[in-house]
């Protein structure tokens, strides 16, 4: 088992800003959800998904973490809303997480 030390952004609605956590390099995206929101006791919605800043993109559920190009060296991963990722255009502020 290979880990991955990831700092994760967090939404406002969240308890935290950011937080630094080892996550399992063979989790699919949607198992790191998961395993976050195990990790500081909130449950995420439905349409929370991991963003990368980087390369300004929604990763796929499905995706492994280990063939996320360059993950180990990314700033920071983010937590959120799926629609406000896609609506950044019209810079829509949203959701409720919980």
């Amino acid at each position: 088992m290979t880990t991955l030390q990831l700092r994760i952004k967090f939404p406002p609605e969240y308890p935290v800003i950011y937080k630094t956590l080892r996550l399992d390099s063979s989790f699919t995206v949607q198992e790191a959800i998961a395993s976050i929101g195990h990790t500081i006791n909130v449950n995420p919605s439905p349409d929370i998904g991991l963003y990368l800043p980087d390369s300004k993109k929604n990763l796929p559920e499905t995706q492994l973490l280990s063939t996320i190009d360059n993950i180990s060296t990314v700033q920071y991963l983010e937590l959120k809303s799926k629609k406000a990722a896609s609506s950044s255009g019209n810079k829509m502020k949203c959701c409720s997480i919980m």
